[in-house]
């Protein structure tokens, strides 16, 4: 069974932005196997001759892990993953690997139609930071409970 592994599940160009700047960049996903029960996802970004890569037990964790080294030199990965207003609920997670995402939508719960892959395409206005899709999380997550009480 391991000779299935590493199984290559996203191989494309993706827009990566930095102030005005948008250059294209080659944007890999890989189910790298299992350490026991738990899946290994790695991503790989390679931009210009620098090459970018993390691993986690979901593909939005590595991207999470990528975008945090991207940071720090400014460059954000236009992909529906990086939005602000995404983030994949816990089933997503473990059931689905992280492979998509909800749109979370201020004073509406996020349904099956929410879903978007995420390693697709998305417009370089609405990718964020980590932190600021953390926020974002966090204040929907808390509008949600409110309701909820």
């Amino acid at each position: 069974m391991s000779e299935n592994y590493p199984r290559l599940l996203e191989d494309r160009e993706v827009l990566v932005a930095r102030g005005g700047e948008q250059r294209q960049a080659r944007l890999r996903g890989w189910l790298d196997g299992y350490d026991g029960p738990r899946p290994l996802y790695r991503i790989e970004l390679f931009l210009g001759g620098d090459r970018y890569t993390a691993t986690a037990m979901d593909m939005f964790e590595s991207l999470v892990r990528l975008r945090r080294q991207l940071e720090p030199g400014g460059w954000m990965v236009a992909v529906q993953g990086a939005r602000r207003d995404t983030y994949p609920s816990g089933m997503a997670r473990d059931m689905g690997g992280g492979m998509q995402t909800y749109i979370m939508r201020p004073g509406h719960k996020s349904s099956m139609d929410d879903l978007v892959d995420t390693l697709a395409d998305a417009a370089v206005e609405q990718i964020g930071t980590v932190e600021e899709q953390q926020a974002w999380h966090a204040e929907w997550w808390a509008a949600a409970a409110s309701r909820r009480d």
